[in-house]
């Protein structure tokens, strides 16, 4: 009998012991459960306070030094074949808004003027780095060299600086980096598109509509 209840206890106390086990496991595993949990909330609310936000590029000022739209013709058949040569001097003003927590810098950026889609120019913007929550200007002089234009698109010229309504777009694309507790953010590439319709007789910039769009 005493050896039945010496068994009967020794399996009392492992089953104990394997009880004990268990619950200490169960209440590792839940305390790390809660700290995994707790730390994803904490890094949920910073990023939603500190994450990076792309800048905000635009156009603000366009001021024309000099702009001609020369007509050139060729032979007898000089209704039908019209070309044009335009030249172009001005000065472009543009802003970038940071409404990060952190500075942003900016690689330098091409700046590319079409009229109907074929070049006629570009500008240089040169690089720089801007202060969180901050609002700076930047200016560039865009330089139009009498480019040829032929055929439809040189009538097409022509008859816009006829009616005082001159359409360009301007594109160019920049990379930046936001800088948070003395690390880089990946590359963010920025597209910036404006279409400008100018003035011809008045020098002077009639409308402009800016946009930008991440493209990597």
């Amino acid at each position: 009998m005493g050896l039945v209840e010496s068994v009967v206890g020794s399996s009392s106390t492992a089953a104990r012991k394997r009880s004990e086990w268990v619950w200490s496991c169960c209440c590792l595993m839940g305390g790390f459960l809660v700290l995994l949990l707790l730390l994803t909330c904490i890094g949920a609310v910073l990023w939603l306070v500190f994450r990076p936000h792309s800048p905000i590029l635009s156009l603000q000022a366009l001021n024309i030094t000099s702009l001609t739209v020369k007509q050139m013709t060729h032979g007898k058949t000089a209704a039908n074949e019209s070309s044009a040569l335009l030249s172009m001097n001005s000065t472009l003003v543009f802003s970038a808004t940071n409404t990060n927590r952190f500075s942003v810098s900016y690689s330098a950026m091409i700046l590319n003027a079409t009229y109907q889609d074929v070049a006629v120019g570009h500008a240089l913007v040169a690089a720089l780095k801007q202060e969180s929550n901050s609002k700076v200007m930047v200016s560039t002089v865009l330089i139009v060299d009498k480019v040829n234009l032929n055929q439809f698109t040189g009538i097409d010229i022509l008859k816009d600086a006829t009616n005082d309504h001159l359409p360009l777009n301007l594109t160019g694309i920049v990379d930046t980096h936001v800088h948070t507790f003395g690390f880089k953010t990946p590359q963010l590439q920025i597209e910036l598109r404006c279409a400008i319709v100018l003035r011809y007789h008045e020098l002077q910039l009639a409308s402009k509509q800016c946009g930008t769009n991440v493209v990597h």
